[in-house]
């Protein structure tokens, strides 16, 4: 670090430059060099874990707290933090079996384990972890013993699966029950109304988190091309769109395009999505838009009714066909564009 100023120690406090509570960004490298740091020196290091390849027993955004292995050799069970061979990459995963060369260790939500680790590689073992404040104790402990075991052989894949399809029947069964004209009469009648607003930095990493939960979130610059709006109830982001606009040298996305709607499951059929697509056609007007256009999958019924009933068309868009059937052959599923006239 340099600086410009002339300082002695002397004229300067270390509460000045050390809190409790502080946090310090690192890329994974420097991450790992001031573990090995932190380890040679005898002492525990608490970090923050980013990622998904230990869910549902460390998840994203967990506080770990990495203690050195010392004289005390890790056992079954056992998550720790090590080198990756190959990419000499820091990484955190579970021990689930010995070998002569060493220990094999594999994420508990990844098919595949990292391979052999040999223990010159181990730097640390997990010790605690804590979530939204609170320590978390499933996970270590005498639970990673038979966590390992049932990693090991593949069966913690397949019960995570069973688990999730009782919540697949629920979001089917619920799926029907909204498209009753009794239910939006219900929900809109009882149902606290959300509040619409334009996204903030801490909105935008929630609605992340509801649209792509199993990918850690990066803040990115404002565009001021794009404004996101929210939809909120009791300061929960339940809903989410934007509106873009794209220049000319953007061909053939030209013009305000509404991108991105989304209401969380349970409050679909209040009427959220309409405020929130509304909120971008509002926008498109006040930039003195004469129309607006979206996109579609052809088969969201659901998605291609609302915007109907809001005002939009079906058209074609010659210079947009070409994308859009290469799309198709790719990924199994077409999408329409509709426009909206502002004028």
């Amino acid at each position: 670090m340099s600086n410009s100023n002339n300082i002695s120690s002397s004229d300067i406090s270390d509460s000045q430059y050390v809190f409790q509570g502080g946090e310090l960004s690192l890329s994974n490298l420097g991450q790992l060099e001031l573990v090995l740091a932190m380890v040679e020196s005898g002492v525990a290091f608490r970090t923050t874990a980013r990622g998904f390849s230990m869910q549902p027993f460390i998840r994203d955004k967990d506080v770990l707290t990495i203690s050195p292995i010392k004289d005390m050799q890790p056992s079954l069970g056992d998550v720790v933090a090590f080198i990756q061979s190959g990419t000499g990459r820091l990484a955190i995963h579970r021990i689930i079996g010995r070998t002569d060369d060493g220990w094999l260790i594999r994420g508990d939500n990844c098919p595949d384990p990292d391979g052999v680790v040999t223990p010159e590689n181990i730097i640390g073992r997990v010790c605690r972890i804590e979530r939204r404040g609170r320590e978390a104790h499933l996970g270590i402990g005498k639970a990673g013993k038979l966590i390992a075991i049932l990693n090991r052989s593949g069966t913690l894949l397949r019960l995570k699966k069973l688990l999730i399809l009782p919540r697949r029947a629920a979001d089917y069964g619920l799926h029907r029950f909204q498209s009753l004209s009794v239910y939006r009469w219900f929900i809109k009648l009882f149902t606290t109304q959300a509040v619409i607003s334009v996204a903030d930095e801490d909105d935008m990493e929630a609605v992340h988190d509801l649209l792509n939960p199993y990918v850690p979130y990066r803040r990115q610059n404002p565009d001021p091309n794009v404004t996101n709006w929210v939809a909120k109830r009791k300061g929960k982001v339940i809903g989410f769109t934007q509106n873009v606009y794209h220049p000319e040298e953007h061909h053939p996305w030209v013009g305000n395009w509404l991108f991105s709607l989304h209401v969380r499951a349970r409050y679909r059929g209040a009427g959220i999505g309409e405020k929130l697509t509304m909120c971008a056609v509002d926008k498109a007007k006040e930039q003195g838009d004469l129309e607006m256009c979206l996109v579609v999958f052809e088969d969201n019924k659901r998605a291609f009714h609302l915007y109907r009933k809001l005002g939009f068309d079906h058209i074609t868009l010659p210079a947009l066909e070409p994308l859009l059937t290469e799309e198709k052959v790719k990924t199994g599923r077409r999408r329409i564009v509709m426009r909206k006239n502002l004028r």
